[in-house]
């Protein structure tokens, strides 16, 4: 995170003004790890509008969880067997039993095999995750909070999802958070969303946010020893039909994985992010 925030002060401004008053510790775990993961350059309104999105689609849980509906919803939406064969095909779910495979999953409900593939690629270059761990072959460590993490901010950053990137929207003279659903998903509750961007934007402020600060919490995800390598611009992820985000499960907890090498992850996010080509 950014040198400068106070989270005492942060979480209280946010218990109030997004919380309703009362904050579960699943929710403050949550933001913890969004907060450690935060790139160290990333703007208020930035880090405001990526909380506001993981509050949003995560059914408030503030947790990684997996997109409600069960097996024969996610068949009949994202299957080539299901309903929306076309949808499917787009979404590289081509194999019957893809659509509930590779249903949403994380802090921005990363969907479909093709979305799985890319994802993997970039954590891979940037180190995120070895060579041999796959998100195709174990989809739910997409739920892993760093993993998670990793994929909302650089995701958002660079315009996986839709084309569309944080950069589109906000910056030193602009904010237009209702316009900045369209990086994951259209107007879809956008008008919602940017009302839990205001709650973020007043907490991070009052806390003393200030970007551009030295990392002070590095948490350790999987990563890989080897070189980081600026991964090809295969253009924007695609994006499945708007849903009913509705209430989403929390998932079950998920096993701690062991690696056998844990470099600083902050300090990677950081000097990738930081890197003068990246856009």
């Amino acid at each position: 995170m950014a040198a400068s925030l106070n989270r005492a002060a942060f979480f209280a401004s946010a218990r109030k003004l997004v919380f309703g008053g009362a904050l579960t510790q699943g929710q403050v775990s949550g933001m913890e790890a969004i907060l450690d993961a935060c790139p160290p350059d990333l703007d208020s309104d930035a880090l405001a509008y990526c909380l506001a999105t993981s509050l949003h689609e995560t059914a408030r849980t503030m947790l990684p969880i997996k997109e409600y509906g069960g097996s024969a919803y996610y068949t009949k939406m994202y299957d080539i067997a299901g309903s929306r064969p076309a949808v499917a095909k787009a979404l590289g779910n081509t194999v019957p039993g893809d659509g509930a495979k590779f249903a949403g999953r994380g802090y921005v409900q990363l969907t479909g095999r093709a979305n799985y593939r890319r994802a993997t690629g970039e954590l891979q270059n940037r180190g995120y995750l070895t060579r041999s761990q796959d998100l195709t072959q174990t989809p739910d460590s997409a739920m892993v909070p760093d993993i998670a993490a990793a994929i909302m901010f650089i995701g958002m950053q660079e315009g996986w999802f839709t084309g569309r990137k944080l950069s589109d929207y906000f910056g030193p003279t602009k904010s237009i958070p209702v316009g900045a659903r369209a990086i994951i998903n259209g107007t879809d509750k956008a008008s919602i969303i940017a009302g839990y961007f205001r709650g973020f934007q007043t907490a991070l402020l009052a806390a003393g946010h200030l970007p551009g600060g030295v990392v002070a919490t590095v948490p350790v995800p999987p990563v890989s020893g080897a070189p980081m390598v600026p991964p090809a611009s295969p253009g924007p992820l695609v994006q499945p039909a708007p849903r009913n985000s509705g209430v989403l499960p929390a998932p079950k907890p998920l096993p701690e994985p062991v690696y056998d090498v844990k470099p600083s992850w902050g300090s990677r996010l950081a000097s990738w992010l930081m890197r003068p080509w990246f856009g």
